[in-house]
């Protein structure tokens, strides 16, 4: 008997919202059934691009959820939506995936999670670095002990949108909401450090013990999105960590959003007694990695090289999602558990920047 098709609702229209319904589109067991947003006019936009009729387009989404219309939903809005949206799937038993950071505190994560637990509901933190080829196979080398004992973990997440002139007609990027703390929560720290914490905990297997961290706004004002002037900024454009992981791992974080001439790129390098490797993401080119391990020449010569990765490495992450609610996930993804741990991480490091001070996980 062949598996029933996944109908899949998108809570939110933004542009995050395309990498969900390109996936979903892409799956051999999901479907496209509705979208939510509460600006018709972007609904419109997706609903055309991806084939979904006007009929199945919603502006609240309770109503999508109720309609029998979809079998499962995920969450693509701004990140102080998250919360109500999740919980209100979880209530009617609907599978999830959610964007991240799931929401702008622990203790709402916990609230989800406890619910989820009890109610045994499918589900998917979007963790997406997690479903890079080169990202799992680094997992597999670091994990399996090729590099002996870790000793340092060096990570970047670096983009160039903030930067004044970014915008797309040359302009200023204006007071959007990722800007915004009571929507976001936190700037580059809630939108990129949050993957890179999670990246190295998914690499490594290790958990952070404790780190000192520094942030700050370069750009203060920017003009509102309705013209009527500026407004302020009210989060971090740059965030640097630097702590330990569990084993005395030393790490060092960057992410900023003001590197010239990067996209989307990410490095993280892991440095252990017997090897060494690079995992490397910039989106014009996709991901690679490069090690050097296994012999003297090796190490003495500095040589890197890059290594084809595995077949089994490859992974998709709606396909993943659809996987989890048919039972067959591979267990790597991530969970509110994950989130928070992930909630936990972003608290303290705004923490340690507050203070100025080493704080303890």
């Amino acid at each position: 008997m062949a598996a029933k098709v996944i109908r899949v609702g998108v809570v939110g229209c933004g542009g995050i919202a395309n990498v969900h319904m390109k996936g979903i589109n892409a799956s051999r067991d999901l479907s496209l059934a509705a979208i939510c947003d509460i600006l018709p006019e972007r609904m419109e936009e997706k609903g055309k691009l991806y084939g979904v009729e006007e009929k199945n387009w919603f502006e609240s989404y309770t109503e999508m959820m109720d309609s029998g219309l979809v079998d499962a939903i995920t969450v693509a809005t701004p990140n102080d939506i998250h919360y109500e949206v999740t919980m209100a799937a979880i209530k009617r038993g609907i599978p999830f995936a959610v964007e991240k950071p799931v929401c702008n505190s622990e203790v709402e994560v916990q609230r989800l999670l406890d619910l989820a637990e009890e109610k045994k509901i499918p589900h998917m933190v979007n963790f997406s670095y997690r479903f890079k080829s080169a990202a799992r196979y680094a997992r597999e080398i670091v994990q399996s002990g090729q590099l002996g004992t870790i000793y340092h973990i060096n990570g970047e997440y670096l983009q160039s949108w903030g930067l004044n002139g970014a915008s797309k007609d040359g302009e200023m990027t204006p007071l959007v909401w990722r800007f915004i703390k009571e929507h976001t929560g936190s700037g580059a720290l809630g939108d990129l450090g949050c993957h890179l914490m999670d990246l190295v905990r998914f690499i490594t297997g290790k958990e952070f013990v404790y780190f000192h961290a520094d942030a700050d706004t370069f750009i203060k004002q920017r003009p509102k999105i309705d013209e009527s002037g500026m407004g302020d900024v009210t989060v971090d454009d740059y965030i640097t960590i630097a702590g330990q992981l569990e084993d005395k791992i030393a790490t060092a974080l960057n992410i900023t959003r003001f590197a010239y001439g990067r996209g989307n790129y990410q490095r993280v390098e892991v440095y252990g007694e017997k090897g060494a490797l690079r995992y490397n993401l910039e989106d014009e080119t996709g991901d690679t990695l490069e090690i050097n391990i296994g012999n003297r020449p090796m190490r003495d010569g500095h040589c890197f090289r890059t290594v084809p990765i595995p077949e089994r490495c490859f992974s998709d992450q709606l396909q993943s999602f659809a996987d989890i609610i048919n039972g067959t996930g591979d267990g790597l993804a991530a969970t509110l558990a994950d989130g928070v741990v992930n909630a936990r991480l972003v608290d303290k490091t705004l923490e340690a920047v507050e203070t100025g001070s080493k704080i303890v996980i």
